[in-house]
């Protein structure tokens, strides 16, 4: 006869997954979402269903081998240096989403993760600090309930109305934590730039649209293919440096598909060295795509600036 563990339950949706003792990618209809699901069986005979939303935290349990990014953030503290980690980079995120203003990874602890991930966090913090997101803070409504539970909890006894009290307090700090989270995702900013595309240009050509030197963009992919299906009329977009700063914000005007060859002066009149600029160009398109030639395709666009940050 098998042996339960008080607390465990079986559960009947799970019931095909008895001899997975490997994660099963496994799809809850009733929440309509996706866990990995594995059973365990312990050695004192009793067993679990082990669910964990990310594979990663399953197969840490299977191989006994886990990862740690450490970071900084404030978190409510009052201490800038309070020091955290996690064991995913989504849970990563999450703190960096909560906390834009004060997180940041120590440079002894940049080692934790890929050169790919570090400028993953960078370009994502700028733009939250960009929007003006803030830290998250529990309100004051929120800390004074905490305070009344643990006023009890420090209580030599606690008796069936205290926990009746904590049970009412617990439901009621949770309401109000939501109502906090729900306030903090009302941004105004995010409204107003939501639909931006976002474009990295090197500072020197950012800073040239921004004083009015260069009134176009030159664009080229190799899926152009004829000069009826694109249109970029009325696109806005946030222009980023190579350090994911946004310096400015500019509209497109107009554009048109034309051949490389096309390209002339008069449509880069501010432009003092045009050849060299143009020749500059095409070897930069060469090196995107070998078959490049002067018959190609390229996306002339002349734009507006519209805000300078």
């Amino acid at each position: 006869m098998k042996k339960k563990n008080k607390n465990f339950k079986i559960n009947r949706k799970y019931r095909k997954l008895d001899k997975c003792n490997l994660p099963f990618e496994f799809y809850d209809k009733n929440k309509e979402k996706y866990e990995w699901v594995n059973y365990i069986k312990y050695i004192d005979n009793t067993m679990t269903y082990n669910r964990n939303k990310y594979l990663i935290d399953a197969i840490e349990t299977i191989c006994k081998v886990g990862i740690t990014y450490n970071y900084n953030i404030n978190n409510n503290c009052n201490n800038k240096n309070y020091q955290s980690h996690c064991h995913n980079f989504d849970s990563v995120l999450k703190e960096l989403y909560f906390y834009p203003e004060s997180f940041n990874i120590p440079d002894e602890f940049k080692e934790d993760y890929s050169k790919q991930e570090l400028n993953f966090i960078e370009e994502i913090q700028k733009y939250l600090l960009f929007i003006k997101l803030k830290d998250f803070q529990y309100s004051k409504e929120y800390k004074l309930i905490e305070e009344k539970v643990t006023k009890i909890f420090s209580q030599e006894k606690i008796n069936l109305i205290d926990k009746i009290k904590i049970a009412y307090l617990n439901i009621k700090s949770q309401k109000i934590l939501y109502k906090n989270k729900l306030a903090r995702c009302h941004n105004e900013r995010q409204a107003k730039y939501q639909n931006y595309d976002h474009l990295i240009l090197s500072k020197e050509k950012i800073k040239n649209i921004i004083n009015n030197h260069q009134k176009f963009l030159i664009r080229y992919s190799p899926y152009f293919k004829n000069t009826k299906t694109f249109s970029s009329i009325g696109k806005k977009y946030l222009l980023k440096d190579e350090n994911y700063n946004i310096l400015a914000s500019i509209e497109i005007m107009e554009n048109q598909i034309i051949k490389f060859k096309d390209f002339k002066q008069a449509m880069a009149k501010e432009v003092k060295d045009f050849q060299n600029y143009k020749k500059a160009l095409k070897k930069n398109y060469i090196a995107l795509d070998k078959s490049f030639n002067d018959e190609s395709l390229i996306v002339y666009e002349k734009i507006k600036v519209l805000e300078k940050y």
